[in-house]
């Protein structure tokens, strides 16, 4: 890859400690986690609106009922607290079964009927709702009767002198019919409140149990590497996927002044896909660019993003070369072969410019041959290829030294809001460890 040049600067991470980096809690949300939660609110809140629209109504029978027992203020109060602690009681609601014969349970009457009453006043509502109109006319027809007959009987063996004198209570008006919906506006409210906070409380919970990565501060402390681009993701709305190309292009060539780069690895400690797909376009477009034939190889056997992502996950390939069941240069396929995604298909070079290997079929049986097969296959592609790999997870199952000390330049890709600082710091001493050219941070912005 002659327009990447290798720094004559040697890059030494491993002769000066790393100083311990304190884990910083926030409760501030990044951008994407922000994004998801007001998008949450704003469904969760739609789909209350709708379930109240389309709920069933209520339909509600309402009697007036008036307190006449006599001249005397306080004895017409007792009289109505106690007529409205009747109605309410489980007991009236029996008293009503029994006299209609009624086929509901004693409780779902008694949650059907409602008292309303101003303070001290003699007048007060009972009301019957119910999803069945007609279900609440015929509790409702009850009411009055039961509540007349529980008066009688509770006066009947006391003596005269110690009863209420006159009618005790009226029925006034006509019943009235009415219909009720759940109210849309407590719904919105509802679903805004609920749909906002849970993933408001799973995403601080989160932040501050796993802190992630939030700056480029964050990056050079937890990593202790330099920040080579800060690009945003090629899948991200209103991203423009050849400025990030040519980011990650000029960060390589920072990283190289002097010496060409033939191999180059991209890892990182999560962000597969991200990373997949900037290395399928790292190599379309190096290949426009600089006319030179590329190979691209998907190196992450656990997990295998590139290779579903290009629809190849039941082709042979790294897996199978790795065994020695099949010759590298033989196995690679031309990327017109593949489906590449939308956002990196203008890139799509010539024919026969980007050649693929994906992970094979056999990955689980054959991951720890990467431990001492995998400079073959590199190998095998020598000369005649620029070759881009794939790595896999840092750490991760499959091992990666191998393949780190072989790279020309090594770029680890962290996405903002996404990568802990706890899986950074790892990914970083394990590619201090075992990376031999340049490295560097791609910064993904979320």
């Amino acid at each position: 890859m002659t327009p990447m040049r290798q720094t004559s600067v040697a890059m030494d991470y491993g002769s000066t400690p790393i100083a311990p980096v304190e884990n910083r809690r926030s409760i501030r949300l990044t951008r994407s986690q922000t994004i998801i939660v007001v998008a949450s609110m704003f469904v969760v809140a739609a789909l209350a609106a709708v379930a109240a629209i389309s709920s069933p109504p209520n339909y509600e029978t309402t009697r007036a009922v008036m307190v006449v027992s006599g001249a005397n203020p306080n004895d017409n109060e007792v009289v109505t607290q106690a007529l409205q602690s009747i109605v309410e009681s489980k007991a009236f609601a029996a008293e009503v079964k029994r006299r209609g014969d009624l086929p509901q349970s004693i409780d779902a009457i008694n949650s059907m009927i409602s008292v309303k009453r101003k303070p001290e006043s003699a007048f007060m509502s009972i009301v019957v709702k119910s999803p069945d109109r007609k279900e609440s006319e015929q509790i409702s027809a009850q009411v009055v009767p039961a509540l007349t007959s529980a008066f009688e009987s509770a006066q009947r063996d006391l003596p005269v002198e110690s009863r209420i004198r006159g009618p005790i209570f009226q029925e006034v008006l006509r019943p009235l019919q009415s219909t009720s919906r759940f109210p849309v506006w407590f719904a919105v409210i509802f679903g805004l409140l609920l749909g906002g906070l849970v993933p408001f409380l799973i995403f601080l919970v989160r932040n501050l149990s796993k802190p992630v990565v939030e700056s480029s501060k964050d990056v050079m402390e937890a990593l202790d590497l330099p920040i080579l681009a800060r690009v945003g993701s090629l899948s991200s709305r209103g991203a423009n996927p050849q400025d990030t190309i040519a980011g990650v292009i000029s960060s390589i060539e920072r990283l190289a002044l002097n010496e060409p780069v033939h191999r180059l690895v991209l890892v990182g400690s999560d962000s597969a896909r991200e990373r997949a797909e900037l290395s399928v376009a790292l190599a379309c477009t190096i290949a426009r660019s600089f006319g030179q034939p590329v190979a691209l190889i998907d190196a992450d056997l656990d997990e295998s993003v590139l290779t579903t992502l290009l629809g190849a996950e039941h082709s042979a390939g790294l897996a199978e070369c790795l065994s020695g069941q099949l010759n590298p240069e033989a196995t690679l396929t031309s990327l017109s072969n593949v489906t590449v995604p939308r956002a990196i298909e203008p890139m799509r070079p010539p024919d026969g410019m980007v050649r693929f290997l994906g992970a094979g079929v056999d990955t689980s049986r054959n991951i720890l041959r990467m431990r001492s097969n995998f400079s073959r296959v590199l190998e095998a592609l020598a000369g005649r290829f620029v070759v881009i790999v794939n790595g896999p997870r840092i750490p991760g199952p499959v091992p990666t030294a191998q393949m780190l000390s072989l790279a020309d330049a090594t770029l680890m890709v962290v996405t903002e809001g996404e990568t802990t600082l706890t899986d950074a710091r790892a990914a970083g001493d394990t590619l201090r460890s075992f990376s031999s050219g340049g490295s560097g941070v791609v910064v993904l912005r979320n």
